[in-house]
């Protein structure tokens, strides 16, 4: 059979040929460079992801697609074309088909089941098997070496590429809809933008070409490659998509870069082409300087990310440490509390005359023994206080009582100790409604000893008020303690509440006090529902306590 040519000279390396106009060469080139810049980027750098294998295997279908197109417009014998465009047809429709499957990884993060890859397997069968046969191709155009496309070319191929881009949008549609993956919506319609306008742009070519015979034309298509690169290119940067670092700000420069110099294939005068090879160099400058920039940009963030996962490591280690912390001084406490318990109790009996009759210095001793192991046992109270409110373990006992009647009380069994001070403790009313609340009557009690007690240790002389009082509108039910002690500035009452703090000048008056009273008054009254906070006029005008709570009604 004598072989057939077309009416030009035959095509060196393949690719090179005077039929090949400028505008193809340049078209093809910038999609090849966009093509190959990501794809090999992607997959040097994330080998062992499913998506950076599938991404290549889009890309490289598309860059053989390409390759093989160029052959075909370069070559002048007939049966070469036959060979190679028959070649194209499939190679289109499994670049469809590998979209499909790489929006479906991107998005779901896993291939589709053994149903959908075996009715993929079925529909590709038919092409395969039909495509050295006239189904596919039916003859030649020998005037400009375009085939004759037959049944499988013309419509079963171009189905299956609209199937494919359907089925996209569908798979797209279902990421949105499905909250369970770990791609976010803007991703996946950022993606779906970016591979459906790739698609439709190579689609329109080929539709182009088949309708209106101008091939020229229909190589515009392929423009859809860097439409999809730049939006490729979003995702890895916004999103940190593919791990690629400063590798893809260099790819993408180096693809930039390749467009430009490809410009200077269409470049049809000397003026064009000097003002492109300026644009090239300054191109080529202002990218080195962002590569750079971005490079230092990362280093930062990876040494930023290296100290947040130390910090992380140190904030648990803080953590364990806390928790034996406050375990320990838990057990230390309850084991401290027996031994105070016993030494105030043999010291009072004693100090009491209960095992004999004592000299009156050592009565005094002993009453200072009592009175410092009474303090030691508060500060171990407070101490066990601490670590149970901490560890989450304070238990409550609520019921309702009268608030007015619990505050009376305790000023009576602290009227003696003011006096010993030389205080005067006085307790007033001032109650229209029941003076009912609901809180945890003993952990109440605790509190309004520990508000009565921190002014005693901060007066020096003058008298401590307690006043019960209500208000009916409010409903609520308050005991305010207001003392002639040393007073707050208005930088310690910001944090009078807080653990270990006292006043500045609180050492003037007294150097026992922990700072830890107020502090868990403050945890237990607010676990109760309550509400304390203090006042006062400055350093020596006194402070004022209050602790409110709810009134209980309808009763």
């Amino acid at each position: 059979m004598t072989e057939m040519f077309c009416p030009w000279e035959p095509a060196q390396y393949l690719i090179w040929s005077a039929n090949v106009s400028p505008l193809l060469y340049y078209s093809h080139f910038i999609a090849f460079a966009s093509a190959l810049a990501i794809g090999l980027a992607v997959l040097i750098n994330n080998r062992e992801t499913l998506r950076a294998k599938l991404l290549m295997l889009l890309f490289g279908l598309f860059s053989i697609w390409l390759f093989v197109d160029i052959v075909v417009w370069a070559t002048n014998s007939a049966s070469q074309v036959m060979f190679w465009w028959s070649l194209i047809v499939l190679i289109e429709v499994l670049i469809y088909v590998t979209a499909f499957y790489f929006t479906f990884v991107f998005i779901f993060g896993k291939l589709p089941n053994k149903i959908l890859n075996s009715l993929s397997s079925l529909i590709l069968l038919p092409l395969i098997i039909l495509l050295p046969t006239a189904l596919t191709l039916s003859g030649i155009n020998l005037y400009d070496c375009v085939a004759e496309e037959g049944i499988m070319a013309v419509n079963y191929a171009y189905y299956l590429e609209i199937i494919a881009i359907l089925g996209i949008a569908i798979i797209a549609i279902s990421g949105l809809r499905n909250n369970n993956n770990n791609v976010s919506k803007l991703q996946i319609i950022l993606f779906t933008l970016g591979i459906v306008a790739f698609l439709a742009a190579f689609a329109s070519g080929n539709i182009i070409g088949s309708i209106t015979g101008d091939w020229d034309l229909a190589q515009y298509g392929l423009f859809g490659m860097p439409i999809f690169t730049g939006f490729l290119g979003y995702l890895i940067v916004k999103f940190k998509l593919f791990r690629l670092k400063i590798f893809a700000t260099q790819a993408l420069i180096t693809a930039l870069l390749v467009i430009l110099a490809g410009l200077l294939f269409v470049a049809e005068t000397n003026f064009t082409r000097g003002v492109l090879g300026v644009t090239f160099l300054i191109s080529v400058i202002l990218g080195y300087i962002l590569t750079r920039s971005v490079k230092k940009e990362i280093q930062q963030r990876e040494e930023i990310e290296v100290l947040a996962e130390r910090l992380k490591k140190a904030n648990a280690r803080l953590k364990i440490l806390d928790r034996m912390k406050s375990e320990f001084v838990s057990i230390a406490s309850h084991q401290l509390r027996s031994p105070l318990t016993s030494i105030r109790g043999y010291a009072s009996m004693l100090a009491e005359g209960t095992y004999g009759k004592i000299p009156k210095k050592v009565e005094d001793v002993l009453r200072n023994i009592e009175d410092s192991s009474r303090f030691m046992a508060q500060s171990v109270e407070d101490y066990l206080n601490v670590s149970r409110i901490e560890a989450g373990n304070m238990k409550y006992e609520y019921s309702d009582f009268n608030l007015k009647d619990q505050a009376e009380r305790i000023v009576d069994e602290l009227r003696q100790v003011a006096m010993k001070k030389g205080l005067a403790m006085v307790f007033r009313s001032d109650i229209d409604g029941s003076g009912m609340v609901h809180a945890d009557i003993g952990k109440v009690r605790q509190v309004i000893m520990n508000l009565i007690d921190n002014s005693m240790k901060y007066t020096k002389e003058g008298s401590i008020t307690v006043l019960a009082h209500d208000d009916i509108k409010k409903k609520t039910v308050t005991v305010t303690i207001q003392d002639t002690g040393i007073g707050m500035d208005k930088e310690t009452l910001e944090e009078v509440f807080e653990k270990f703090i006292r006043a500045k000048n609180a050492n003037e008056v007294n150097v026992t006090g922990t700072g830890l009273g107020l502090f868990v008054a403050k945890k237990m009254v607010d676990q109760m529902g309550g509400r304390v906070w203090a006042e006062s006029d400055g350093e020596g005008k006194g402070s004022t306590f209050h602790l409110e709570f709810k009134a209980v009604t309808g009763t």
